[in-house]
């Protein structure tokens, strides 16, 4: 199967949704990117280990409830890392007629927030959160983690083999899973089908965020009593003539920029390279409700949606878009609701959600009441899943100022 931004059946942040963003970089990053990676660094102590069939479950079996879309932000292509806030993510735009595309070529960041921010790939994300949403109150969330580090716990729940690893640290109450890659601008290369040459010729990016690469959003919603913050990776929107967007725009943005970022120092956090963060207010809030996520396939290859299903529910998306081709030509594709389609996946997984709010919520409990806050979360892909302290100072999700 062919996937937009390289990671055809995870979950997350799946790469530059341009091919050539790693071409904008500078060399130094694009040849520290071909070389072999380093080999992954030491497991520490310990804390827990975790079986996903022994967990104690509870008798009553967790939905999702309330979810709210609540910040965004789009990545801006560039050597300079560089926020819009709240962006917003290409609208659907199909050509008038339907004609043979180029197959994918170049390479692509395997996480575009790693990649732009290696040091705290969360930190986007808060920043934007802080200038939308200024009296949020973090506290009151349990867990913030991103389609990535969910998914790879819910597929852990379901004993599909694919080890992961990704980082835990704790603020206040709030737990953070940080996803991680080794190295941050780990690329993937040898890109076949239509995954992204397909997008590029059927969305278009709205003209007051032109030139992004990436459009990242943040939905709040309970799970079983834990209050979720899950950060995703969005392929596009479609217009919806009855909303006046440029009102919603106007009635949403902050009348001040400080009043809006309040105590948070933007452009105050260091990056890789010497680079900072810069955050612009620019761009529309666009409801969750047009949001959708799309893949693309050959037409003799029938698309299974429990393959994307579990993605849609980690992210509270409801419309979805399975573009069919054939030798480069899609005929007519149109983005269809699946809003039903993910609650029936809801409900008919019932066992499994059971198991992944069980894990979660031990993982939460241990980490919570560990010395050593900065931890690291694992599965070899058989065995236990298991929770570690992390070897030397440890990684903090986010900077100071921040926090």
């Amino acid at each position: 199967m062919s996937s937009r931004r390289g990671m055809s059946r995870g979950f997350g942040s799946r790469g530059s949704r341009r091919p050539d963003l790693t071409r904008n970089l500078t060399s130094t990053v694009r040849s520290r990117a071909e070389t072999p990676p380093p080999p992954p660094p030491p497991f520490g102590p310990t804390i827990d280990s975790i079986s996903s069939r022994a967990v104690l479950v509870e008798e009553d079996a967790p939905t999702i409830q309330d979810a709210e879309y609540i910040a965004s932000y789009n990545w801006l292509q560039g050597k300079s890392p560089i926020i819009l806030v709240p962006g917003s993510p290409p609208a659907w735009a199909p050509p008038v007629e339907d004609t043979k595309l180029k197959p994918d070529s170049g390479d692509v960041f395997r996480d575009v927030n790693a990649a732009r921010h290696a040091l705290y790939p969360l930190e986007p994300a808060f920043r934007a959160l802080k200038a939308m949403e200024p009296q949020f109150h973090l506290q009151s969330v349990d867990v913030v983690g991103c389609g990535s580090t969910i998914g790879n716990l819910l597929r852990f729940a379901g004993s599909q083999s694919k080890p992961f690893r990704f980082d835990v640290d704790v603020v206040g109450d709030t737990v953070l899973f940080v996803r991680r890659e080794n190295p941050p601008t780990e690329l993937i290369t040898g890109l076949q089908g239509y995954g992204h040459t397909f997008p590029e010729a059927y969305t278009a990016w709205d003209s007051d965020v032109r030139n992004s690469c990436s459009h990242q959003r943040l939905v709040l919603y309970d799970f079983g009593g834990l209050k979720f913050l899950v950060r995703s990776e969005t392929d596009g929107y479609v217009k919806d003539p009855g909303l006046d967007l440029l009102k919603m725009a106007q009635a949403t943005e902050p009348q001040n920029l400080e009043d809006a970022l309040g105590s948070v120092a933007l452009g105050q956090s260091v990056v890789d390279a010497g680079q900072k963060l810069e955050v612009r207010l620019q761009g529309r809030k666009i409801p969750q409700s047009l949001i959708f996520d799309l893949k693309t396939r050959a037409s003799y290859r029938q698309f299974d949606m429990d393959e994307i299903l579990p993605r849609l529910w980690v992210n509270q998306t409801s419309k979805f878009l399975i573009a069919y081709h054939k030798y480069g030509v899609f005929e007519n594709p149109k983005v269809e609701d699946v809003g039903r389609q993910v609650l029936d996946w809801e409900s008919r997984n019932s066992d499994l959600l059971a198991r992944l709010h069980a894990i979660v919520k031990r993982i939460v409990d241990v980490v919570r009441d560990s010395k050593d806050q900065q931890c690291e979360v694992s599965w070899d892909g058989e065995g236990l899943l298991r929770i570690t302290k992390q070897i030397g100072e440890g990684r903090k999700a986010l900077p100071s100022d921040v926090i």
